[in-house]
This record gives structure tokens, C-alpha cells and sequence, in this order.
């Protein structure tokens, strides 16, 4: 018993000494994981997490140090991400936007370990996420995705639903269900049913799910009525369901 609360006690000692160490944060309403220590050093704890993460001492300018986000930070000599100095950037033009790193040459993307990467063919005055579309970004000249730039008409190109696109040329099949591409051209008249729907003139499209496969199309003479059933059912003029699979498995059930 005694062992225990020795053991007990030497780790609340410990614990007592590491936050008396990590200090405070320099600027606590952006970031919780930079703090200046009781020598007025910089130093980077991530979240604060210091029992399980560690905490790594910098060679930062306190005097100049600033916050700019969760992670990011800078002082008069360089750019840091985690504590770590960025050697791409240009530090006396760095900033942070929409929590996307930027200087007044490039945009980078964030790799959680190694830090900033350049996004190739990226205009740092207009790149931009995609509201309410992951992975996707924009410049005045290209969409991205996962931070590679995609062949598409930059005016005209617009979201259907979540799993296809157009722009004037093409439709297109969303890269977060594999490799983007054109299934057909867009000759007009494309319309979101619902998430994994379309409906092109008398045509229904839903999406591949699996690499490799193609789009899954159902002709029909005429369309008048579409009834959506839930995310994967939908009743065509009161005759025919259909449901998600490949072959559309149960096409004619009757409503």
C-alpha cells in the first residue's frame, strides 16, 4: 500500500513540475499548443498534451513570435508548423488564410508530419476551399482537388450532386470515388435527383462504388415522375424501383 501512494505521489509530482515547465500559452485564443516557458523561451507542446506527446524546445524569436494558428506560427527568422521551421516559404509574406498556408508566391497543403508542400499552378490571392465540398479548393483559373489541379472548364464547372459534376464540355465522375474522368459529354438538360441520382433527358445515372466499375445507367423511353423513395430507392413514374446496385437489381418492381 505504501508503494502505491509513493508511486501515486511521484507522478503527481511529475505532473506538478511538467506544468510548471510547459509555461504559458503565448496566445491562448489560437492556439493551445505554443508556450513560453519560465526562461521567456519558445517552446511547442502539441494541444498541450505534454504526458503523452512531449514537449519540444524552440529556437524561436520571443520577441517577434506570433501565433497565427492551432500550428503555425513565425517569428522575424522563419515560419514554423508543430515547432518546426518551414524552409519553402517566403517568411516575410506568409500568411495564414481560411487555415491555408500562404506567401505571395505559393499555397501550400499541409502534411501532418512534414510539414509544407507547394500546391503546383495555385494563385495565393484567389485560392479558396469549396464551400461544403472536402478536398476540393479554387483559384481564378483552376479547381483542385486533394490539392492537384483538375482539367476542367474553370467557368462552367459546377457540382451536380456529390458524386457528379459538368462543366459546358463534359459530366464528370467525383474523385472521391476514384479516378476523375469524363463518362460522357454534356449535351444539356442534367439534373440532381438526389446525392447519388442524376437524370440526363430520359436517362438515370448512379455512381460506381468500387474502381474499375462503370457508371450505372438506366434508358428509358419517357420520364414524368421520379419519387424519391430514401438515398437509395427511386420510384419512376409509379412502374419501376430502383435501387443501388450494379444492374439495378429490383428495376421492375412495381410501386
Amino acid at each position: 500500500m505504501k508503494k502505491r501512494a509513493f508511486f501515486v505521489a511521484c507522478i503527481f509530482s511529475c505532473f506538478l513540475i511538467s506544468c510548471r515547465n510547459i509555461g504559458q500559452p503565448v496566445n491562448k485564443q489560437k492556439s493551445g499548443s505554443y508556450f513560453t516557458d519560465s526562461k521567456g523561451q519558445i517552446a511547442y507542446c502539441q494541444n498541450g498534451n505534454w504526458f503523452s506527446l512531449g514537449i519540444s524546445q524552440m529556437q524561436a524569436d520571443a520577441k517577434s513570435f506570433e501565433v497565427l494558428s492551432e500550428d503555425i506560427a513565425k517569428d522575424k527568422n522563419a515560419v514554423y508548423f508543430r515547432g518546426m521551421p518551414q524552409k519553402l516559404v517566403d517568411k516575410s509574406s506568409f500568411y495564414v488564410d481560411q487555415q491555408i498556408p500562404k506567401d505571395r508566391f505559393h499555397v501550400y497543403y499541409i502534411d501532418q508530419v512534414l510539414g509544407f508542400h507547394i500546391i503546383e499552378g495555385a494563385d495565393p490571392k484567389t485560392y479558396e476551399p469549396v464551400a461544403g465540398h472536402i478536398n476540393w479548393a479554387r483559384d481564378k483559373d483552376h479547381y483542385f482537388y486533394s490539392n492537384d489541379p483538375i482539367k476542367v472548364d474553370r467557368n462552367t464547372f459546377s457540382f451536380i450532386n456529390d458524386y457528379f459534376l459538368k462543366d459546358k464540355d463534359s459530366v464528370y465522375i467525383s474523385p472521391n470515388i476514384g479516378t476523375f474522368k469524363a463518362i460522357l459529354a454534356n449535351t444539356g438538360n442534367v439534373e440532381a435527383i438526389n446525392k447519388y441520382y442524376i437524370k440526363i433527358y430520359d436517362t438515370i445515372y448512379y455512381p460506381p462504388f468500387q474502381q474499375g466499375l462503370a457508371v450505372v445507367k438506366r434508358p428509358f423511353n419517357t420520364i414524368h415522375k421520379i419519387r424519391v423513395l430514401d438515398q437509395d430507392h427511386i420510384n419512376i413514374d409509379n412502374k419501376t424501383i430502383l435501387f443501388r446496385e450494379k444492374d439495378f437489381k429490383y428495376a421492375h418492381v412495381d410501386a
